[in-house]
């Protein structure tokens, strides 16, 4: 665990989460490329993440590891430890393992056969609420979040992002930072909640297209 107050840690977190955001916005219209041609489940977030956490990899330029699926125990009803859920992938901080800089991705705007589905309710149920129980990134003031905007209309995606964090009576919002969007650039935001063990966690957001 952290030594100290968490947000005495916060400044180390940012620029590590600035390093890793910077990367994948340069790794994230040729790692794709393989899974372009591809429909169906090889276009889930599963198989999206894996190429691009080995992009990630190879550019060996984290002072830690790359870790996918990261796995995390858990008390079952029985006390017994067992692996509970994954992370998506984290950025190993020391040798502590509980102490890393985790990164949730969800798909947004996913197009099916009769509509498209914003799933923003989805990405903030299944994805944001896990940091502010504190089942990921316990006790740390930070982590992060890809959303894969699969239709391309990034800023319509935010958009409704927007409403489903204002709406969410789970992730005790605090404060939202919603920077102008850059064109070419990836669509960045930032929140901050109250975590159920009382600390603030920051959150930040970065919203890909899909080409």
């Amino acid at each position: 665990m952290l030594t100290g107050d968490p947000e005495d840690w916060l400044p180390h977190f940012i620029s590590l989460e600035d390093r890793v955001a910077a990367a994948v916005e340069t790794a994230w219209p040729t790692c794709i490329t393989p899974l372009q041609a591809a429909k169906g489940a090889m276009t889930h977030e599963d198989f999206i993440t894996n190429h691009l956490v080995n992009a990630l990899i190879r550019t060996k330029a984290f002072p830690g590891r790359i870790v996918p699926q990261y796995p995390l125990l858990a008390q079952n009803a029985q006390q017994l430890l067992q692996v509970g859920s994954k992370i998506d992938f984290v950025l190993t901080i020391g040798d502590d393992e509980d102490v890393y800089l985790a990164c949730e991705c969800k798909r947004l705007n996913v197009p099916y056969k009769k509509k498209t589905r914003a799933l923003a309710h989805e990405y903030v149920r299944d994805g944001l609420t896990r940091f502010v129980t504190g089942q990921y990134s316990n006790g740390l003031p930070l982590a992060m979040m890809i959303g894969y905007v699969m239709d391309a209309q990034v800023i319509f995606a935010h958009e409704r992002l927007k409403k489903a964090l204002q709406r969410s009576k789970f992730i005790s919002l605090k404060s939202a930072d919603h920077p102008p969007a850059k064109a070419g650039k990836p669509i960045r935001f930032f929140t901050i909640h109250q975590c159920a063990a009382g600390h603030d966690i920051e959150v930040r957001h970065t919203l890909l297209g899909w080409p």
